[in-house]
């Protein structure tokens, strides 16, 4: 079957999930990816091919602080020109069936060649606070009118009552849970009594990483910050001691995350869901310290809080940090549940049962789409 995989590049969860998506279906279909930015040249790295689009939106922050009008409404990057793009590509490339993770101008466009769909998503709805909610709720339902267009809705998630992006969710007929979808095998996982940030990407989040390389020097607190910059590995660097790289260490990338994460005794994140999924599925509490006025981060981090695999910190919370971390410790038990609990519900396989299930026979004989001759 020829499969068109399309990639919301906003953070780099979308980005990771949809490589795990590829590994499981590279032996038995064609692929073509659609991404932008460093998710098309991080999803290139692993020998995929990648047609160029345009986003939908860009994430935009300040000072901790999510600034979600900025980011939905903005002249620069709107639906639009994203959907231009990739009404061209899909012509072109004719896929058998589309399958859209949180991008959705490509299943607009899937819809009008009348092609299958299947987007995979971790929110379709919020409850936060007003502020938010004004701007996400109107947002949501239009998002829910296309995703009852689909074939399914995939939540790359655990099923209930453990779905972490339970607080995000509102059940469709259409949806089905399938387990997370990581890249990572999770055998041989042990405790090397360091702390692994992370969070990066972002300048807002700075401060954060400020914070754990203080606690880390004064508290004697072995930890590992992945930053996901240049820059920012510079900047956490700069007056660092000899002594000090015993306890700390700063990398801007690494290619090795997985086994940074099988080693940690505890990850701080700041609660993007595949990030959350990938610490759990290792067993791994959390630290979870969400972007400010970020709806759909603070409600996984209330999740993972309520299920007591880890600890939910604001970001004006930040003086309790070291605590938190201490406390984290103690929710070792529950998220080692949480890792057996995958090895029954592994998204990979389940999402390979569902395409490979899939009848394209079917809908030729029913003329749903246009075949390719």
């Amino acid at each position: 079957m020829r499969i068109l995989i399309s990639v919301c590049g906003e953070g780099f969860g979308h980005t990771t999930r949809c490589i795990a998506l590829g590994e499981a279906l590279k032996d038995e279909h064609e692929l073509l990816y659609l991404a932008y930015g460093k998710s098309k040249d991080f999803i290139e790295k692993y020998g995929f091919d990648v047609v160029e689009t345009y986003p939908e939106v860009k994430l935009k922050g300040k000072d901790g602080k999510f600034d979600l009008k900025s980011t939905i409404f903005n002249k620069e990057h709107n639906p639009k020109k994203a959907i231009k793009a990739e009404y061209k590509i899909i012509k072109k490339y004719n896929p058998d069936l589309i399958i859209s993770d949180c991008k959705y101008s490509t299943v607009v466009v899937g819809k009008l060649f009348k092609k299958p769909v299947l987007c995979i998503t971790n929110q379709n709805y919020t409850k936060f606070k007003l502020k938010t909610d004004i701007v996400v709720h109107p947002t949501m339902k239009i998002l829910n009118i296309i995703n009852k267009r689909c074939e399914k809705v995939i939540i790359p998630d655990f099923p209930m009552p453990y779905t972490i992006c339970e607080y995000n969710l509102k059940f469709l007929d259409n949806m089905e849970f399938i387990g997370p979808l990581i890249r990572y095998n999770v055998d041989n996982v042990s405790n090397d009594n360091y702390v692994l940030s992370v969070i990066g990407g972002f300048e807002y989040r700075y401060k954060i990483l400020e914070k754990i390389k203080e606690i880390s020097l004064k508290n004697d607190l072995k930890a590992i910050l992945v930053c996901g910059s240049y820059e920012v590995a510079k900047r956490l660097r700069k007056d660092l001691k000899s002594e000090d790289k015993k306890n700390i260490k700063i990398i801007p990338f690494t290619t090795e995350m997985d086994k940074l994460m099988r080693n940690a005794e505890v990850i701080v994140s700041h609660g993007g869901h595949s990030t959350i999924m990938e610490s759990l599925c290792f067993g791994k509490p959390l630290v979870v310290i969400p972007d400010l006025d970020h709806p759909e981060q603070n409600n996984n981090a209330k999740k993972v809080d309520d299920l007591g695999c880890g600890i939910y910190l604001t970001y004006n919370e930040l003086n309790h940090l070291y605590d938190a971390i201490e406390d984290a410790k103690l929710c070792r038990k529950n998220a080692e549940k949480m890792r057996k609990l995958y090895l029954k519900y592994n998204g990979k396989e389940n999402i390979k049962k569902i395409i490979n299930s899939f009848n394209y026979e079917e809908y030729k004989k029913f003329n749903l789409f246009k075949v390719r001759t």
